[in-house]
């Protein structure tokens, strides 16, 4: 066996018969190898499986070629142990676990050294998006048990963060059925019991699940809300709504239900930003914290940025962070976000009394 020069990605090798197991084992781990990298579909993983063992490691034949593909897959989840699943809406296949053979298993040296690179460059801002984006990278290839203890290190790989300041403690019951329904794009039910309930009573959620995120320390969970119990206000539209994971209970309430849930679930919703920054901020260089991001710049040296953001109460924060050197200018659901928090503000330093 040798790399091909004109292919440093080709390996040239006597392929076994097409029908083996061999073959098939060689075309799941280059199957592996290129949904490590992105989410693809199925012609974008043929095409890649072809680049690294060669044209005839698949059929030409439409119908056997199919199902080589469906044999490869097979072999992809039972013996290498790699999960994903097909979403939908792109038409990709999403790994969400690489499996026990393409894991990093750093040494405890390694993992500090992370959590510093982290700590420094981990906010993403300017060119440490492409820091941050090596972190994300590493991030995903540790196992699922790694990622767990790095929760209770003083210096730990993030995403977002600087550490891991939530020393609430996740049940694997809690955790399991979490992660299974955002992979599996399935409805779940809980009890979410928070400090802001003032009778201390939980609340029973049916929710559609989109994605887990760790964000200032603690894991999120971001979801439509289907069903809620009592019901704290009507509302004309679902509810997407920020779930702190280490508040959903382990209880008879925590259940995985077989209902997908529809096309209209499964992103989130658009909000518009938009803000000016002070002169002393807006003459240097403007970070990109939302996506779509348009800067006007003004001959005084103000700045005027318009975006768009999927989490209000994040942009709220972020934006917070300026201080008096911004100003918050709409969309209309980010406003009355500023609005709420700079009030309440105001009256714990005294200067309201409503």
């Amino acid at each position: 066996m040798k790399v091909s020069p004109n292919n440093k990605n080709r390996v040239e090798l006597k392929l076994p018969k097409r029908g083996s197991d061999w073959i098939s084992f060689l075309r799941a781990l280059a199957i592996l190898q290129r949904l490590v990298r992105s989410p693809a579909n199925s012609e974008e993983l043929i095409a890649a499986v072809r680049a690294i063992l060669g044209d005839e490691a698949y059929p030409a034949e439409k119908s056997a070629l199919q199902a080589a593909f469906k044999h490869d897959r097979e072999h992809l989840r039972d013996r290498l142990r790699a999960r994903f699943v097909f979403d939908p809406v792109e038409r990709k296949y999403v790994l969400t676990d690489s499996g026990p053979f393409v894991r990093l298993d750093l040494t405890e040296n390694s993992l500090k050294g992370l959590g510093i690179l982290a700590h420094d460059f981990g906010n993403g801002l300017g060119e440490r998006v492409h820091i941050r984006a090596l972190l994300d990278d590493l991030l995903q290839r540790l196992s699922p048990e790694t990622r767990r203890i790095l929760e209770r290190q003083p210096e730990t790989l993030i995403m977002g963060v600087n550490q891991f300041v939530d020393k609430g403690h996740i049940p694997p019951r809690v955790w399991e059925t979490v992660s299974r329904a955002v992979e599996s794009r399935r409805k779940f039910s809980l009890h979410y019991l928070s400090p802001r309930y003032k009778d201390n009573q939980p609340v029973y959620f049916e929710v559609s699940p989109l994605h887990l995120k760790y964000q200032e320390g603690h894991w999120y969970l971001r979801a439509w809300v289907l069903e809620r119990r009592p019901r704290q206000f009507s509302t004309p539209e679902p509810e997407y709504i920020r779930l702190r994971v280490t508040y959903i209970q382990d209880d008879e309430a925590l259940k995985l239900w077989p209902t997908v849930f529809p096309a209209r679930f499964r992103t989130p919703p658009r909000y518009v930003v938009h803000y000016e920054l002070a002169p002393e901020i807006g003459r240097g260089e403007i970070s990109h914290h939302f996506d779509e991001i348009q800067i006007t710049r003004h001959e005084d040296g103000r700045a005027e940025v318009q975006g768009i953001t999927h989490d209000i109460w994040e942009a709220g924060r972020l934006l917070l962070g300026y201080g008096e050197g911004c100003l918050v200018l709409g969309g209309d659901e980010l406003r009355r976000e500023m609005e709420r928090r700079v009030r309440g503000m105001a009256r714990n330093y005294g200067y309201f009394a409503d």
